[in-house]
């Protein structure tokens, strides 16, 4: 009676529906690590904004300090198409990379503002210029951290969010090389135009956007 017990116990039927068990546990550990990727590349942008900060104040070969940065705004590029591609969006996801972004172009600049200002090789004009690139942020960032702190949910980013975003990816390196390559400057000054134009469209859309109703928001197809 007791073999007869065991038996069962360790019936083939039973060991078949553990081992699926196990299978489908194992596939849905792997959608959760899989899912934590645009989470991954969005933290991984504070820590490149460091080491580009930290290049820049030590004099490092300006087309590394680019190479790095690049690799730097590629991240949110990636994060926000993965998530939205494989519905991996949270609202942590969405408020960190928003932190992220700011971050990464308020920090770049400082640090360029810094380093470059003590060596003397800054004037009115790149000053003027990095007002310009920032403007979104100089006017959003405030109202950012205050609705990141109380928990309150970001709306979805805009086209004129991520065409100002691509315009401050070519207008910074640009301005940054052209302290030294003065020939970039061509470059920087029409783009850092561009910037403040479709920065201040992208920042007034945000605060009208973070007292909308969701619905209500032109997002960005994935």
């Amino acid at each position: 009676m007791k073999n007869k017990k065991k038996s069962k116990e360790w019936s083939p039927d039973k060991v078949i529906r553990e081992v699926r068990e196990l299978w489908n546990d194992r596939l849905l550990i792997g959608r959760l690590t899989l899912g934590n990727i645009p989470n991954f590349l969005t933290i991984s942008r504070f820590v490149i904004t460091f080491i580009v900060m930290y290049m820049i104040v030590t004099n490092v070969n300006l087309f590394l300090i680019i190479a790095v940065f690049i690799l730097g705004a590629l991240t949110d590029y990636f994060d926000g198409h993965l998530a939205r591609k494989y519905k991996w969006e949270s609202e942590f996801g969405r408020q960190a990379d928003m932190i992220a972004d700011r971050f990464l172009w308020v920090g770049t600049a400082f640090a360029f503002i810094f380093a470059f200002g003590i060596n003397g090789e800054l004037d009115n004009l790149i000053g003027l210029q990095v007002l310009f690139i920032l403007t979104r942020e100089i006017l959003s960032a405030p109202f950012v951290l205050i609705a990141f702190s109380s928990g309150t949910a970001m709306p979805p980013a805009r086209y004129v969010a991520k065409l100002t975003t691509f315009l401050q990816g070519i207008a910074l390196p640009a301005l940054i090389l052209s302290t030294v390559y003065h020939g970039f400057s061509y470059i920087s000054i029409p783009f850092s135009i561009l910037c403040f134009i479709f920065g201040f469209i992208s920042a007034v859309y945000y605060l009208k956007d973070i007292h909308a109703p969701r619905a209500k928001v032109k997002i960005i197809s994935g």
